[in-house]
């Protein structure tokens, strides 16, 4: 069963970790402000996670049918960074491989021997991926890929700790409170935290 945080439970936490509770320092650190810092430190949790074990922890699949004629297709509104792409081709899987730019000119070529209207490269092209050679039929291609990190959006959302990482994220959050209120004791305390979060996600 996971471990959950919900945004309140969190932010709640910041606050008792930065010891900033008190009446002047709500002013000084409203919710809204905490809510960004967390968010950040969603956002740095999931870069390190994925640099450690990028098809382990985070991973997402779509299908996109190719079309004939139709090279590129449009990547899911929470794609991140691509693990793999597989094709089907008479109930086979194959892996495709991404194509330099200089071998591109070759691939759409209509008078070259190798091409078949079967697809055996892509390359990622900004919010799209090309296939080649030019499809010339439905051929069902599974990308498997990291989805961007997920935010809150509202204080009940909750969030996996991933076996109390929420540490990581009070500490994160709480880094940014004592930047703002040149709490150079806290930085350190953060700063401490984190390092010792890092060597344990890798």
């Amino acid at each position: 069963m996971a471990l959950t945080q919900t945004r309140t439970e969190i932010r709640d936490n910041v606050r008792k970790f930065s010891n900033v509770q008190g009446t002047t320092a709500l002013l000084r650190h409203p919710d809204a402000d905490l809510d960004e810092y967390i968010n950040r430190a969603l956002g740095s949790l999931h870069r390190k996670l994925t640099v450690a074990m990028p098809d382990q922890r985070y991973l997402s699949s779509t299908t996109i049918t190719t079309a004939d004629a139709v090279t590129s297709y449009n990547l899911p509104s929470n794609f991140d960074h691509l693990i793999s792409v597989d094709l089907t081709i008479d109930s086979r899987k194959v892996w495709l491989l991404a194509y330099e730019m200089h071998e591109r000119p070759q691939l759409l070529s209509t008078d070259n021997i190798v091409v078949s209207g079967i697809p055996f490269c892509y390359r990622l092209r900004g919010s799209t991926i090309e296939y080649l050679p030019t499809p010339n039929d439905a051929y069902a291609s599974v990308l498997w890929y990291v989805p961007t990190p997920t935010q809150f959006t509202g204080d009940a959302q909750t969030t996996d700790t991933i076996n109390r990482l929420d540490d990581y994220l009070i500490a994160y959050a709480a880094r940014w409170i004592a930047i703002k209120d040149k709490n150079w004791d806290l930085l350190d305390a953060c700063k401490e935290i984190l390092a010792e979060f890092e060597g344990e996600i890798e």
